[in-house]
């Protein structure tokens, strides 16, 4: 305390209370920092109010008082010394008086100047004037003024130069004493406020800090809106804070400071002396509050003086000056003191990170993370600062907030990698959630989120891992993180233990999904085929045929290099998901090229060309569906050519050759029938293979061919009644060819094998009749005949008007062998037993020919009467024309012919009676060959009744 009390010898009661208190501040601030866990460094000497000065000086900084120049600038100095000089001799008092004036101040000006030359080392090339000139000569001639001329009017003006001088000529007692006169006598004079000022700059370089304030205090109480007013302002705080005075001091040094801030912002801000002056009042009021409660101090002066702009700037610069004195704890305090009166400030974000400094630079570790904890909480995305600005704000406010986060971040996931507990690695992944929450900048994001992927990753959360590595991978593409990213998704999917109720689907499609990003993201990277070829394997376990297509077409399609099995294996899996999925046309094509691309086993190959002719089957067989015949019957055909061995192609060949007869092309329809059968006689198909060709050879009326099929297809017939109907078919189809070989042996085939039904095995004996006919087989055809005569009397039930014609013709033309037989005989000598004969024969044909009028048939009926008739007319005429007996004379003769002509006349007279009997059916509308050839013989038999036109005419007015 002595030592305190030392420095000034002026010290009174205000003196020591402060003294007192700094004792007390001293000691409470090493018990506070003696409490806390924390090292700080106590600098060897305190700040004290006696150890700081002002950092700005104000006097000789340029001429407080101009001296009047001469009016002829151009004259060199020596020639107005001279001038001067000469005006003191002439003995007029007043021209001496400015004489002496004029010359004190010209050579004040010179020593000036003279000294300028010297600070700045040029001290040659000096003008005899400047050489010869000094501040002590200057000084001869104020004092030789002041004492001739006492009651000058410019006395004060003189003084003050006059103590001006002394103070540049090293005699600042002789300058202050002179100083003091102003002071006291000319109150009123210009030069007051300056020469006050003076003594003020003089008494505080002597530490005479009550005098000084004294002075100060003059100039600010008079100079208000001079130019000395703020200076005066400044150095009579520093007169109060020197006296430890602070209150007083900080009074001058606020009023000073809200002054130069307001002329920094309205004035020239690249002003040195002004700035240097804001600034030293800044630390001269931080020293104040340094020198009473630091923070504390500050707080309660604002509480009582009101709330200013510029707090931030007086808390900051009490900080700084504790960390120059590496009171790092104080310095943090101070600022932490500002935040928690204005969490909300601009600078509030600015000094919590200088806390962070410096923590770190005093050496607290262990306090550099919560204050960035802190941080992140008071200005974080959740904050009342935050929600308050924006813009600009925010976004210097981002920078600080990321870096706190990143070494926030990176401790916990560090530490977690030390402790490897999963609990840890979450705590780093919540830092990581809060930074990507924060920015919104793609690379950032990607940096952090991959980070916070591994924290999870390695925290347990897979899934959630697995979804941020994703975002990484496939959202920002371009980040370098991308490609890892996208891997781990991966890894991490696979790595997710699922429970036993989970589906396949459940458990493999998350990583199909991202293993497929993968491989479109990254086709160069030297994974992507192996993880794009188990991406498909792991689709076809999920039944996703489809995808696994297509992701095989993917992985053919990779620039990176693929191995042998991974190439061979996709176009497997498309080949076979193709056929699978009913894709023919796209199976077919993939089938063929993985034929000539992949080595397979025997078997493997076998399986393949079954299902691409399988393939091109089922293309064929919708085309068939769709009406499309011609291009199903191509395919059908390319099954063929393609494996003509495969039991597919069987089916296809018939196929073709079915669709052929559709569209009725049976030239090609009939070769692949042919072939077919050639090829697979055995196989079920062939035995439908008769009934097409038949039908082809029909439509081409190639009858032979067709009836061979028929009796194919007859002979295999089991049912009876269609085999029948078969043979029928191949009879008349060699009778429509001209077979008659082949027709009449199936004829009788038919007829002997199936007399029934009736009518239809008529039918087949009439046409062996035709059949025989033709052949001029006389014999065979009377035979048929006679069957169908036969027949009909054995089926009278079954019979019709077809069966009677058949069996009515069939007699009839049967009959015209016993008429021929009849019309043979002639009545030659000796008459009796050839007329007998005839007779015989007349009675046969009689019976014959009447016995075909009970089967009702018209026409032969007409004509078996005709024929009746005719025979009783032949014998009539025969009789007549009979060979006479040799040796009779003419009356024998005629009595012989009258004789014959009674014998002969009956026969004639039955003829006509039958040929008016069929005369008579005209009546009937009957009028046929048989009946016109009666009416024929009318004519000339009986020529009066029937040779007249009207009846001719009535006869051919019938219509039939």
């Amino acid at each position: 305390m002595s030592t305190l009390i030392s420095l000034n010898t002026r010290l009174d009661w205000r003196d020591l209370a402060k003294v007192y208190r700094l004792i007390f501040l001293t000691v409470l601030l090493i018990i506070i920092t003696a409490c806390a866990n924390i090292k700080r460094i106590v600098p060897i000497n305190e700040l004290k109010p006696v150890d700081v000065d002002p950092r700005v000086k104000f006097i000789d900084t340029n001429n407080i008082v101009e001296v009047e120049t001469s009016a002829i600038e151009s004259i060199e100095p020596e020639v107005v010394i001279e001038s001067y000089q000469r005006l003191l001799t002439r003995g007029n008092p007043e021209i001496r008086k400015e004489a002496l004036h004029r010359l004190a101040d010209l050579t004040m000006r010179l020593a000036e100047a003279k000294m300028g030359r010297e600070e700045e080392g040029e001290q040659t090339n000096l003008t005899p004037a400047v050489a010869n000139a000094s501040f002590s000569k200057a000084i001869s001639l104020y004092e030789e003024l002041v004492k001739e001329f006492p009651e000058y009017s410019s006395i004060d003006e003189v003084k003050y130069q006059l103590a001006r001088a002394y103070s540049l000529n090293s005699e600042p007692e002789s300058s202050l004493q002179i100083l003091d006169q102003i002071a006291v006598t000319h109150v009123e004079s210009l030069s007051y406020l300056e020469s006050q000022f003076r003594r003020g700059e003089a008494y505080f370089v002597r530490k005479d800090y009550r005098v000084a304030e004294q002075a100060y205090g003059d100039v600010v109480e008079k100079g208000v809106n001079t130019e000395y007013y703020d200076k005066a302002l400044y150095k009579r705080g520093w007169s109060f804070f020197k006296q430890s005075l602070f209150t007083e001091a900080q009074k001058d040094f606020f009023t000073l400071y809200e002054r130069l801030l307001h002329q920094q912002k309205v004035g020239n801000s690249q002003n040195k002396l002004l700035n240097d002056l804001v600034n030293d009042t800044r630390r001269v009021i931080s020293l104040s509050f340094y020198n009473q409660d630091g923070a504390a101090s500050i707080r309660e002066y604002f509480k009582v003086n009101g709330a200013q702009t510029f707090e931030d700037q007086i808390y900051d610069a009490l900080a700084n000056l504790y960390i120059e004195q590496e009171r790092f704890q104080d310095a943090a305090d101070t600022y932490l003191g500002f935040i928690k009166q204005h969490p909300v400030s601009l600078s509030a974000p600015e000094f919590h990170t200088k806390v962070i400094d410096i923590y770190k630079k005093g050496g607290f570790p262990s306090l550099i993370l919560p204050a960035k904890e802190s941080f992140v909480v008071t200005y974080g995305r959740n904050s009342a600062f935050w929600n308050k600005y924006k813009g600009k704000v925010i976004e210097d406010l981002k920078v600080l907030l990321r870096v706190h986060l990143d070494d926030i971040s990176k401790f916990y996931h560090a530490n977690a990698q030390k402790t490897k507990k999963s609990t840890d690695y979450l705590v780093a992944a919540k830092w990581y959630r809060e930074i990507l929450l924060t920015f919104s900048d793609p690379q950032i994001d990607s940096q952090y989120r991959f980070a916070l992927a591994e924290a999870l990753f390695d925290g347990g959360q897979l899934e959630q891992a697995a979804k941020e590595f994703e975002t990484v991978g496939y959202v920002n593409v371009k980040s370098q993180y991308s490609r890892d990213a996208g891997y781990r998704a991966l890894l991490a999917y696979q790595a997710i233990k699922y429970p036993k109720t989970a589906t396949q689907l459940e458990k493999l499609l998350p990583s199909i999904q991202s293993g497929t990003k993968f491989s479109e993201s990254f086709p160069k990277d030297p994974k992507a085929a192996e993880i794009l070829a188990r991406v498909a394997e792991q689709q076809l376990m999920i039944s996703d045929v489809q995808g696994a297509i297509n992701s095989s077409n993917k992985l053919l399609l990779l620039p990176a290099k693929l191995t042998r099995k991974q190439r061979e294996r996709a176009y497997i899996i498309i080949a076979n998901g193709l056929f699978d999925l009913k894709q023919y046309a796209k199976a077919e094509v993939a089938i063929s090229e993985l034929l000539t691309k992949v080595k397979l086993t025997k078997q493997q190959q076998l399986n393949f060309r079954n299902r691409r002719v399988e393939a091109i089957y089922q293309l064929a067989d919708s085309a068939r569906k769709e009406k499309r015949t011609n291009e199903a019957i191509e395919l059908f055909l390319k099954v063929k050519r393609l494996e003509p061995n495969l039991k597919v192609a069987i089916n296809a060949h018939f196929d073709a050759a079915t669709l052929l007869l559709q569209i009725e092309k049976w030239s090609e329809a009939a070769s692949l029938l042919e072939s077919f059968r050639r090829g697979y006689p055995k196989h079920p198909l062939s035995q439908s293979i008769p009934e097409k060709l038949a039908l082809v050879y029909e439509k081409q009326k190639n009858w032979n061919k067709a009836a061979s099929e028929y009796t194919r297809l007859a002979a295999g017939q089991k049912d009876p009644e269609l085999a029948r109907e078969g043979f029928w078919r191949v009879a008349d189809l060699y009778l429509k060819a001209g077979n008659k070989t082949k027709a009449i042996e199936a004829f009788k085939n038919y007829v002997w094998k199936y007399p029934s039904p009736y009518l239809l095995a008529q039918e087949g004996r009439y046409h062996l009749v035709g059949l025989y006919e033709s052949s001029g087989d006389k014999q065979k055809r009377d035979f048929w005949r006679q069957k169908i005569v036969e027949f009909y009397a054995k089926d009278k039930k079954q019979n019709n008007t077809r069966t009677a014609f058949l069996a009515a013709e069939s007699k009839y033309h049967l009959s015209e062998n016993l008429f021929i037989q009849y019309q043979r005989i002639k009545l030659k000598l000796p008459l009796a037993p050839n007329l007998k004969k005839k007779r015989a024969a007349m009675k046969k044909a009689l019976a014959a020919y009447n016995a075909i009028a009970k089967y009702e048939v018209a026409k032969f009926t007409t004509a078996s009467t005709h024929k009746v008739a005719r025979i009783y007319q032949i014998l009539s005429d025969d009789l007549m024309a009979s060979q006479k007996p040799k040796g009779l004379n003419e009356d024998e003769l005629e009595e012989y012919g009258y004789l014959l002509e009674d014998q002969a006349l009956p026969f004639e007279d039955k003829a006509i009676n039958y040929y008016e009997v069929n005369a008579q059916r005209t009546t009937n509308n009957i009028y046929d060959e048989s009946v016109k050839a009666s009416i024929d013989a009318l004519r000339k038999l009986k020529p009066v009744q029937y040779d007249k036109r009207e009846r001719l005419e009535a006869f051919n007015a019938v219509t039939f």
